[in-house]
Protein backbone atom coordinates (compact mmCIF):
# COMPACT_ATOMS: atom_id res chain seq x y z
CA UNK A 1 0.00 0.00 0.00
CA UNK A 2 2.86 2.55 0.94
CA UNK A 3 4.88 1.46 -2.25
CA UNK A 4 1.30 2.18 -4.62
CA UNK A 5 0.77 5.49 -2.49
CA UNK A 6 4.79 6.75 -3.77
CA UNK A 7 4.09 5.38 -7.40
CA UNK A 8 1.02 7.98 -7.42
CA UNK A 9 2.70 10.43 -6.01
CA UNK A 10 5.99 10.97 -8.07
CA UNK A 11 2.99 10.35 -10.99
CA UNK A 12 1.51 13.18 -9.74
CA UNK A 13 4.47 15.34 -9.00
CA UNK A 14 5.44 14.35 -12.68
CA UNK A 15 2.05 16.44 -14.25
CA UNK A 16 2.23 18.89 -12.11
CA UNK A 17 6.04 20.13 -13.45
CA UNK A 18 5.92 22.97 -16.25
CA UNK A 19 7.53 22.48 -19.54
CA UNK A 20 10.64 23.68 -18.44
CA UNK A 21 12.68 22.66 -21.98
CA UNK A 22 10.30 24.18 -24.16
CA UNK A 23 9.95 27.50 -21.76
CA UNK A 24 13.88 27.85 -21.93
CA UNK A 25 14.54 26.99 -25.15
CA UNK A 26 12.06 29.82 -26.45
CA UNK A 27 13.70 32.82 -24.39
CA UNK A 28 17.24 31.34 -25.48
CA UNK A 29 16.75 31.25 -29.36
CA UNK A 30 14.81 34.56 -29.38
CA UNK A 31 18.02 36.50 -27.40
CA UNK A 32 20.44 34.28 -29.87
CA UNK A 33 18.49 35.64 -32.57
CA UNK A 34 18.64 39.52 -31.36
CA UNK A 35 22.45 38.73 -30.60
CA UNK A 36 23.42 37.66 -34.13
CA UNK A 37 21.74 40.79 -35.52
CA UNK A 38 23.44 43.14 -33.41
CA UNK A 39 26.51 41.68 -34.56
CA UNK A 40 25.66 41.12 -38.05
CA UNK A 41 24.68 45.04 -37.89
CA UNK A 42 28.10 46.14 -35.98
CA UNK A 43 30.03 44.04 -38.71
CA UNK A 44 28.24 46.13 -41.50
CA UNK A 45 28.97 49.01 -40.24
CA UNK A 46 32.46 47.59 -39.21
CA UNK A 47 33.12 47.16 -42.93
CA UNK A 48 31.91 50.09 -44.63
CA UNK A 49 33.49 52.39 -42.02
CA UNK A 50 36.80 50.94 -43.27
CA UNK A 51 35.93 51.17 -46.82
CA UNK A 52 35.33 55.01 -46.56
CA UNK A 53 38.86 54.88 -44.57
CA UNK A 54 40.62 53.34 -47.41
CA UNK A 55 38.79 55.76 -49.88
CA UNK A 56 39.85 58.73 -48.25
CA UNK A 57 43.24 57.78 -47.75
CA UNK A 58 43.37 56.84 -51.26
CA UNK A 59 42.00 60.19 -52.26
CA UNK A 60 44.55 61.68 -50.14
CA UNK A 61 47.25 60.06 -51.28
CA UNK A 62 46.28 60.60 -54.69
CA UNK A 63 46.48 64.04 -54.21
CA UNK A 64 49.41 64.14 -52.52
CA UNK A 65 51.21 62.07 -55.30
CA UNK A 66 50.60 64.78 -57.90
CA UNK A 67 54.03 66.70 -58.84
CA UNK A 68 54.26 70.03 -59.04
CA UNK A 69 55.43 69.65 -63.05
CA UNK A 70 52.74 68.64 -65.49
CA UNK A 71 53.86 68.39 -68.55
CA UNK A 72 51.42 67.21 -70.85
CA UNK A 73 52.15 68.61 -73.88
CA UNK A 74 55.76 67.14 -74.30
CA UNK A 75 57.82 70.32 -74.40
CA UNK A 76 60.76 69.25 -71.39
CA UNK A 77 62.62 66.45 -71.21
CA UNK A 78 63.14 64.08 -68.44
CA UNK A 79 65.93 65.81 -66.23
CA UNK A 80 64.31 69.34 -66.71
CA UNK A 81 60.98 67.97 -65.05
CA UNK A 82 63.36 66.73 -62.42
CA UNK A 83 65.21 69.53 -61.69
CA UNK A 84 62.08 71.78 -61.64
CA UNK A 85 60.06 69.66 -59.49
CA UNK A 86 63.15 69.66 -56.93
CA UNK A 87 63.41 73.38 -57.06
CA UNK A 88 59.65 74.03 -56.55
CA UNK A 89 59.65 71.12 -53.58
CA UNK A 90 62.35 73.14 -52.03
CA UNK A 91 60.61 76.94 -52.26
CA UNK A 92 57.17 75.03 -51.05
CA UNK A 93 59.08 74.16 -48.23
CA UNK A 94 60.37 77.56 -47.44
CA UNK A 95 57.22 78.82 -47.85
CA UNK A 96 55.19 76.49 -47.07
CA UNK A 97 52.67 77.11 -50.48
CA UNK A 98 51.96 75.47 -53.66
CA UNK A 99 53.50 75.81 -56.75
CA UNK A 100 52.42 74.23 -60.22
CA UNK A 101 53.40 74.00 -63.94
CA UNK A 102 51.04 72.78 -66.10
CA UNK A 103 51.81 72.60 -70.02
CA UNK A 104 49.05 71.45 -72.16
CA UNK A 105 48.66 70.83 -75.95
CA UNK A 106 45.28 72.73 -75.42
CA UNK A 107 42.33 73.80 -73.38
CA UNK A 108 39.94 72.40 -76.06
CA UNK A 109 37.86 75.12 -76.74
CA UNK A 110 37.01 76.55 -72.87
CA UNK A 111 37.91 79.24 -70.78
CA UNK A 112 41.59 79.01 -70.07
CA UNK A 113 40.59 81.35 -66.68
CA UNK A 114 38.13 78.21 -65.35
CA UNK A 115 40.12 75.43 -66.20
CA UNK A 116 42.99 77.17 -64.25
CA UNK A 117 40.75 77.87 -61.46
CA UNK A 118 39.90 73.80 -61.21
CA UNK A 119 42.69 73.05 -61.80
CA UNK A 120 44.19 74.70 -58.38
CA UNK A 121 41.20 73.74 -56.67
CA UNK A 122 41.97 70.06 -57.26
CA UNK A 123 45.71 69.20 -57.26
CA UNK A 124 47.01 71.94 -55.28
CA UNK A 125 45.31 73.60 -52.66
CA UNK A 126 46.24 71.72 -49.97
CA UNK A 127 48.58 74.37 -48.49
CA UNK A 128 48.58 76.73 -45.89
CA UNK A 129 50.39 79.83 -47.03
CA UNK A 130 49.12 79.92 -50.81
CA UNK A 131 48.68 78.27 -53.80
CA UNK A 132 49.62 79.77 -57.56
CA UNK A 133 49.28 77.83 -60.77
CA UNK A 134 51.15 78.64 -63.98
CA UNK A 135 48.84 76.74 -67.32
CA UNK A 136 50.46 76.77 -70.69
CA UNK A 137 48.66 76.05 -73.78
CA UNK A 138 51.10 75.92 -76.58
CA UNK A 139 48.35 75.24 -79.50
CA UNK A 140 46.28 77.98 -78.40
CA UNK A 141 49.00 79.87 -77.57
CA UNK A 142 48.10 81.28 -74.34
CA UNK A 143 48.68 81.14 -70.25
CA UNK A 144 47.26 81.57 -67.07
CA UNK A 145 47.95 82.54 -63.95
CA UNK A 146 46.19 81.27 -61.35
CA UNK A 147 46.15 81.89 -57.25
CA UNK A 148 43.68 81.24 -54.44
CA UNK A 149 42.45 83.82 -51.95
CA UNK A 150 45.45 83.25 -49.40
CA UNK A 151 48.43 83.75 -52.07
CA UNK A 152 46.32 87.04 -53.63
CA UNK A 153 47.11 88.73 -50.32
CA UNK A 154 50.76 88.15 -51.71
CA UNK A 155 51.04 88.24 -54.94
CA UNK A 156 47.83 91.05 -56.15
CA UNK A 157 46.54 91.20 -59.35
CA UNK A 158 47.63 94.54 -60.01
CA UNK A 159 51.36 94.21 -58.96
CA UNK A 160 52.51 91.22 -58.81
CA UNK A 161 51.01 89.15 -61.26
CA UNK A 162 52.14 91.63 -64.15
CA UNK A 163 55.75 91.15 -62.34
CA UNK A 164 55.27 87.43 -62.84
CA UNK A 165 54.57 88.01 -66.41
CA UNK A 166 57.85 90.22 -67.15
CA UNK A 167 59.52 87.82 -65.55
CA UNK A 168 58.81 84.33 -68.03
CA UNK A 169 57.21 85.87 -71.11
CA UNK A 170 60.01 86.24 -73.11
CA UNK A 171 61.26 83.11 -72.47
CA UNK A 172 57.81 81.89 -73.35
CA UNK A 173 57.40 83.28 -76.71
CA UNK A 174 60.88 82.38 -77.69
CA UNK A 175 60.05 78.76 -76.56
CA UNK A 176 62.18 78.74 -73.89
CA UNK A 177 59.41 76.59 -71.84
CA UNK A 178 61.66 75.43 -69.34
CA UNK A 179 63.46 78.67 -69.02
CA UNK A 180 60.02 80.23 -68.60
CA UNK A 181 59.14 78.18 -65.65
CA UNK A 182 62.33 78.56 -64.01
CA UNK A 183 61.92 82.04 -63.93
CA UNK A 184 58.16 81.77 -63.27
CA UNK A 185 59.43 79.68 -60.06
CA UNK A 186 61.74 82.69 -58.93
CA UNK A 187 59.41 85.56 -59.71
CA UNK A 188 56.89 83.27 -56.49
CA UNK A 189 60.02 83.07 -54.57
CA UNK A 190 60.67 86.59 -54.75
CA UNK A 191 57.37 88.17 -54.20
CA UNK A 192 56.33 85.48 -51.20
CA UNK A 193 59.66 86.81 -49.86
CA UNK A 194 58.67 90.20 -50.15
CA UNK A 195 55.88 89.84 -48.39
CA UNK A 196 57.40 87.72 -45.75
CA UNK A 197 60.12 90.57 -44.98
CA UNK A 198 58.11 93.44 -45.49
CA UNK A 199 55.05 92.59 -44.64
CA UNK A 200 53.30 93.83 -47.67
CA UNK A 201 52.72 92.41 -50.91
CA UNK A 202 54.70 94.18 -53.67
CA UNK A 203 54.42 97.22 -55.06
CA UNK A 204 52.23 98.67 -51.88
CA UNK A 205 53.72 100.84 -49.41
CA UNK A 206 55.36 98.90 -46.45
CA UNK A 207 54.73 100.30 -42.83
CA UNK A 208 56.51 103.36 -41.54
CA UNK A 209 58.45 103.26 -45.63
CA UNK A 210 57.87 107.04 -47.62
CA UNK A 211 54.92 107.60 -49.14
CA UNK A 212 55.29 109.76 -52.27
CA UNK A 213 51.77 110.38 -52.93
CA UNK A 214 51.59 111.56 -49.22
CA UNK A 215 54.91 113.65 -50.06
CA UNK A 216 53.25 115.20 -53.31
CA UNK A 217 50.06 116.12 -50.69
CA UNK A 218 52.22 118.06 -48.73
CA UNK A 219 54.24 120.01 -51.84
CA UNK A 220 50.63 121.05 -52.66
CA UNK A 221 49.43 122.11 -49.63
CA UNK A 222 52.52 124.26 -48.93
CA UNK A 223 52.47 126.20 -52.26
CA UNK A 224 48.81 126.85 -51.48
CA UNK A 225 49.48 128.85 -48.21
CA UNK A 226 52.44 130.59 -50.18
CA UNK A 227 50.33 131.83 -52.68
CA UNK A 228 47.57 132.86 -50.27
CA UNK A 229 49.87 134.70 -47.83
CA UNK A 230 51.76 136.65 -51.28
CA UNK A 231 48.58 137.87 -52.45
CA UNK A 232 47.61 139.07 -49.10
CA UNK A 233 50.67 140.71 -48.70
CA UNK A 234 50.26 142.31 -52.40
CA UNK A 235 47.23 143.50 -51.32
CA UNK A 236 48.15 145.18 -48.50
CA UNK A 237 50.19 147.82 -49.72
CA UNK A 238 49.02 150.97 -50.45
CA UNK A 239 51.32 152.00 -53.92
CA UNK A 240 49.93 148.52 -56.03
CA UNK A 241 46.64 148.23 -56.85
CA UNK A 242 45.14 146.36 -59.24
CA UNK A 243 43.28 147.56 -63.18
CA UNK A 244 39.91 146.86 -63.63
CA UNK A 245 40.93 146.28 -67.43
CA UNK A 246 44.09 145.76 -69.48
CA UNK A 247 43.81 149.13 -70.92
CA UNK A 248 44.45 150.94 -67.60
CA UNK A 249 47.75 150.44 -67.98
CA UNK A 250 48.12 151.88 -71.08
CA UNK A 251 48.86 155.68 -71.64
CA UNK A 252 45.85 157.39 -73.08
CA UNK A 253 46.68 158.85 -76.63
CA UNK A 254 49.33 156.29 -77.67
CA UNK A 255 47.43 153.39 -79.06
CA UNK A 256 44.82 153.44 -81.00
CA UNK A 257 42.19 150.51 -80.90
CA UNK A 258 39.68 149.90 -83.91
CA UNK A 259 36.92 147.48 -83.59
CA UNK A 260 35.50 145.00 -86.15
CA UNK A 261 33.12 142.16 -86.18
CA UNK A 262 32.17 139.67 -88.18
CA UNK A 263 28.51 138.48 -89.11
CA UNK A 264 28.60 134.50 -89.15
CA UNK A 265 25.91 133.75 -91.99
CA UNK A 266 26.00 129.52 -91.51
CA UNK A 267 27.98 126.29 -91.17
CA UNK A 268 27.67 122.92 -93.30
CA UNK A 269 27.63 120.00 -91.13
CA UNK A 270 28.33 116.53 -92.55
CA UNK A 271 27.95 113.27 -90.74
CA UNK A 272 29.54 109.44 -90.75
CA UNK A 273 29.60 106.64 -88.91
CA UNK A 274 33.43 106.19 -87.04
CA UNK A 275 34.33 102.49 -87.57
CA UNK A 276 35.44 100.40 -84.36
CA UNK A 277 39.21 99.26 -83.91
CA UNK A 278 39.24 95.53 -82.82
CA UNK A 279 41.61 94.28 -80.52
CA UNK A 280 42.45 91.75 -78.19
CA UNK A 281 42.72 91.44 -74.08
CA UNK A 282 45.20 90.46 -72.01
CA UNK A 283 43.47 87.30 -70.40
CA UNK A 284 40.02 87.24 -68.48
CA UNK A 285 39.32 87.95 -65.06
CA UNK A 286 39.49 86.05 -61.67
CA UNK A 287 37.25 86.80 -58.70
CA UNK A 288 35.35 83.13 -58.34
CA UNK A 289 35.62 81.60 -54.67
CA UNK A 290 38.73 84.18 -53.87
CA UNK A 291 40.71 83.57 -57.10
CA UNK A 292 43.05 86.08 -58.59
CA UNK A 293 45.64 85.99 -61.19
CA UNK A 294 45.92 86.59 -65.18
CA UNK A 295 47.13 85.84 -68.34
CA UNK A 296 47.18 86.60 -71.80
CA UNK A 297 48.75 85.11 -75.35
CA UNK A 298 52.42 84.78 -76.35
Amino acid sequence: MNYFLLLVQKKVAKKRQPPVENVTFSNGGDAGRASMRALNCISCFGKWLAVMIVALNFSVASAAQVPPVNDNAGLLTAQQVDTLNNKIRGVQMAHKIKIGVVFVKSVGGRDIVKVSNELLDKNFANSSNGSIVLLVAINDRKYEIDTNAVMRDKITDFDGIPYLKDAFKSSLSAGDYYGAADNFVDGVDKLVTHYETNGAPYGTRTPGSFDPMAAMMVVVIALFIGVTIRSWLIGSMSNVRHAAEAIDYLKRQTVKFTEKRDTFLFMNVKRRPRGGGGGSSGGGGHGGGGHGGGGGSF
